[in-house]
């Protein structure tokens, strides 16, 4: 139930009172509950509302300059301040203000990406991180994105900060990582830092869920520019044991991570010598929707070599009714793409292909492919907007990732009436694949 004292972000953004909500439920229930956080004055409070590093004598909600240009450039020049509380205060004040595109846009014009970038590696722990999130905000934007990589040495600076600090700390580092990973010209420079990815797969086997799922997207963009460096460093049997862990998301995660790996034909091989297909079956069953469709575009690269589908064809009929299941009684758009592309994939052995024929045809036929109105074009199946429908002005504001082609020098978001043309085309040639016959010119 709802809770004003758990969560303040919720309690700001719903018109309707959290403590009805709670009193109609326990009334359904009929069932008395007591719950120490719904009284006044609040008790018992979460742990993460008590953060473990301080900044005394600092307002952190207020800012103590009244802002304009002039106040910017204010601000600016107090970074340089000899003073540590002024210091302090101007880094709160400029994490405020980074929230605000325009302000954001003016303060990389003054080059204060410069400035932050040497206080990375300040004593006073509250500076690194606050440093770190404002670093996150700025290289949201194409500029900022330019002036943090101008300066290789902010990697080294990552590096030490995911691999010897404390965990907020971890954090903030993994998640500004992640975002400078997401372009492409960022990635080409990350990887001349010959340390990134061996501290990646490092960090990954021990660290908090969040900060590993931030390191595994990490690397996954990183794989995506050159895969060659990954697999050098045994990223292929990383990724394999982190598949064998019980979080969902992780799971989910490191199955995208090894997507990239099997696109050089060194995974390909590596894929083949250790069964991939077989030993991803099982996961095709999870309860998890995420993990299901990331075991299926994992299994687009593995049934690609005609050892997999020499393998796959000891266990067709349970492995291809999975598959067809899947397809025809989800309506995911990127789980049903990925589940017709394996198919297509098993369809260039004979047997397999005799055997789809005559059992899961007509089942194929009844595929039913969303219309536009229903979707929003994106891979996100726990977002809000998703489940009522085009409300994008919600209470649960996700970093939701958008669907984009996974393929060409330039990567962009796909116009979602492209994406299900591009599905129902894949039909037609699932169709067309079952029903081929290679003596009939």
């Amino acid at each position: 139930m709802f809770c004003p004292n758990k969560n303040s972000f919720l309690q700001m953004t719903v018109a309707m009172n959290p403590r009805v909500i709670n009193k109609a439920v326990r009334r359904a229930m009929r069932k008395k509950h007591f719950d120490p956080h719904d009284e006044l004055p609040p008790t018992q409070r979460l742990e993460s509302m008590q953060p473990s590093m301080f900044a005394p004598w600092v307002d952190i909600t207020r800012a103590h300059l009244g802002f304009g240009r002039r106040g910017l450039r204010l601000i600016n020049r107090e970074l340089n301040s000899e003073d540590s509380l002024v210091q302090l205060q101007a880094i709160h004040s400029i994490l405020d203000q980074v929230q605000i595109a325009e302000n954001a846009m003016f303060l990389i014009d003054l080059n204060v990406v410069y400035r932050l970038i040497d206080l990375m590696q300040d004593r006073d722990p509250i500076v690194r991180e606050k440093v770190a999130y404002i670093l996150t905000h700025l290289a949201n934007y194409h500029q900022g994105r330019q002036r943090i990589m101008s300066r290789p040495i902010v990697i080294d600076h990552l590096i030490y900060l995911f691999m010897r600090d404390r965990k907020e700390i971890r954090y903030v580092a993994a998640l500004l990582l992640k975002t400078l990973t997401r372009d492409r010209c960022s990635c080409e420079i990350i990887m001349k830092n010959n340390n990134i990815i061996g501290s990646l797969l490092k960090m990954i086997k021990d660290d908090y869920m969040t900060i590993v799922i931030f390191h595994l997207n990490s690397l996954k963009y990183l794989t995506e520019w050159d895969p060659v460096p990954s697999l050098k460093a045994n990223a292929f049997q990383v990724m394999k044991k982190l598949i064998k862990q019980q979080e969902f998301k992780i799971v989910a995660a490191a199955m995208d991570c090894m997507v990239q790996l099997l696109k050089h034909d060194v995974g390909k091989k590596l894929a083949d010598q250790h069964d991939l297909t077989h030993f991803l079956r099982k996961y095709l069953l999870s309860p998890d929707i995420e993990v299901v469709m990331a075991t299926a575009g994992l299994m687009c690269y593995t049934t690609l070599t005609t050892r997999a589908k020499w393998r796959v064809k000891e266990y067709q009929y349970d492995f291809t009714r999975r598959l067809v299941s899947l397809c025809v009684s989800h309506n995911f758009p990127v789980l049903q793409l990925r589940c017709m592309q394996v198919l297509i994939n098993l369809c260039d052995s004979p047997d397999i292909r005799a055997h789809l024929k005559k059992h899961w045809e007509k089942r194929i036929m009844t595929i039913n492919i969303r219309e536009h109105e229903q979707w929003d074009g994106t891979s996100e199946t726990t977002s809000y907007g998703l489940e009522t429908g085009h409300n994008y002005r919600t209470m649960c504001i996700e970093g939701v990732e958008t669907i984009r082609n996974d393929y060409g020098d330039s990567i962009h978001a796909v116009n979602v009436t492209s994406y299900l043309r591009r599905l129902q085309e894949v039909k037609a040639h699932l169709i067309e694949a079952i029903n081929f016959q290679p003596h009939i010119n």
